[in-house]
Parts: C-alpha cells; structure tokens; sequence
C-alpha cells in the first residue's frame, strides 16, 4: 500500500514537470460576452501555441438577469477539451488550480500582467480585479496578485517571429512558470490568420443532444436559419459609426479584413424588418 501511495505521488510530480516546463498562460475572458470572449479565445489559442506554452482554458464569464455578479461557466460545459488538445497543450482553470497552481504559482509569486497600469484603486498597477467581471472571475478561484508587470511594447502577435522571441527572452518559463493576463493575450477582432482555429472548438457532447432536440422539436427537423439581432440604444449609436470604423466588432466576417467583399454599411449593423424578411 506505501509502495503504490509512492508511485501515484511520483506520477503526479512527473506530470506536473512535464506540464511546468514550457509554462502556463492564465487569462480573464473580461472583454463582453459569449461571442466576444470566443473571438478572443482564438487569439489567446494561437499565442500559447506560438509561445509554446500551456493553455489554461478559462471558464467562461457570463451576466445572468438579477444576478449582481458574474458567472463563470467551466469552459468544458460548451466544449470538449480532447479536440483542442489535438492542437495545443490545454488545461481547464478548475484543473490547474487544483492540481498544479499550488506547486508552481505559490500564492506570494502571482503576478498580474497587462500592457501598461490599469485604473483602479492602486497606482502604478494592472488592477487585474477591479470591477466586474474582473474580481469575481479571479474571485471565483481565490486569486490575489502580488504585484503587476507591464508587459509593453509587447503584443499579441506570434505570426512576428521576431516578437515571439521577445516573449521568450523577456519571460523565460523557468523564471516565470505563469503569464497571467488582465484580460485575453489576443487582438479583437480576431486575427485573420487564427481564424481557422475554431475548427479546433467542437461541442460538448451536452450541448450537441440539446441542440438536436430542440431543432427536431422545435424545426421539424429540416433546414433553418439564424439570425443573431443586437438591440437596444447602445447598440444604435454603436452602428453610427460604421463608415469611420470599417473593422468595427465583426465585420471582417461580413465584409472581410480589407473590405474585398464591399463597404461596411449601416443595413449590416442596424437592419431594418424589411431586410431581415428579405
């Protein structure tokens, strides 16, 4: 029983090596909602790739009615794990706090990143809990930080071999085992080149038999279109300025990265009854 009791505790501290020796990416989903954050995830994706580090994939952050705070979701309620693991090293949020955080990121060496100091209470700091959904999403895994690093010029940009070896040389995993950033290591939208990993986010299998059931309930099992309509007064004067921002939110999805497809106009943004019939 001693012997077997051993051999478990080794194979954990060897996994937790092979694991610790690229390093971790950690990050709050902050930026909007489910669309957003998923626009954002790709991006974070591709820079854990390019830095070769492992990815901790974050619940995701959602704003239920009547709640007062966030919720965090676990990412693996929406998708599977294994799929992206084909790609990339990955593991959930609830799984690296368990098992790794407290080997490799004690809790008086967690430090927050972000491009440059953040408004909030402190001065010369990244507030990385500051506000909602900031706070409760570190809050939900009882994180403090203790201290900041600005990271900048730094960015996202891994397809920028010359970046990726300022990331290295910068922050080598041996003296910092956990990048954890304010918000997504990722540009917004996305980059055109990470497009093509969403291939790589495939339904849980929960989601999917939801899915089918409500299509063969609720479609006669047949063909149909959806249609994702924002509203509200926000929304109207965020519409306005379609013609001077011509990569405003997700319009590369429309009209493409340089508008090859056609301007951006104020009927993609803001459509009226009639069009959406049509």
């Amino acid at each position: 029983m001693l012997l077997f009791r051993y051999l478990i505790l080794a194979l954990n501290i060897l996994s937790i090596y092979c694991y610790n020796e690229n390093g971790f990416i950690v990050y709050c989903p902050c930026m909007g909602r489910f669309g957003n954050q998923a626009d954002n995830f790709l991006g974070a994706l591709a820079f854990s790739k390019g830095l070769n580090r492992t990815l901790v994939l974050p619940p995701w952050v959602e704003y239920r009615f009547g709640e007062p705070k966030s919720i965090q979701v676990p990412f693996d309620t929406y998708f599977k794990v294994e799929t992206l693991s084909t790609y990339h090293n990955v593991i959930t949020m609830e799984k690296f706090m368990k098992e790794m955080a407290p080997v490799i990121w004690p809790v008086t060496k967690r430090i927050s990143f972000c491009y440059t100091q953040r408004m909030g209470e402190q001065e010369n700091s990244c507030n990385a809990k500051s506000g909602n959904p900031f706070g409760p999403f570190w809050d939900t895994f009882d994180i403090e930080f203790s201290y900041s690093e600005f990271y900048g010029p730094l960015n996202y940009d891994v397809h920028n071999k010359a970046m990726v070896e300022k990331w290295k040389q910068k922050y080598p995993p041996n003296h910092w085992p956990v990048l954890a950033f304010t918000g997504a290591p990722a540009s917004f939208p996305v980059q055109k080149e990470n497009v093509h990993l969403q291939k790589y986010l495939s339904w849980s299998d929960d989601i999917s038999n939801k899915s089918r059931q409500f299509i063969k309930k609720n479609m006669g099992g047949g063909g149909f279109l959806g249609l994702h309509l924002r509203n509200g007064q926000d929304w109207v004067k965020a519409c306005q300025h379609v013609h001077d921002s011509t990569m405003l939110f997700a319009a590369p999805q429309c009209v493409g990265y340089k508008n090859e497809r056609g301007p951006l106009t104020i009927s993609m943004c803001l459509p009226q009854p009639d069009d959406i019939i049509k």
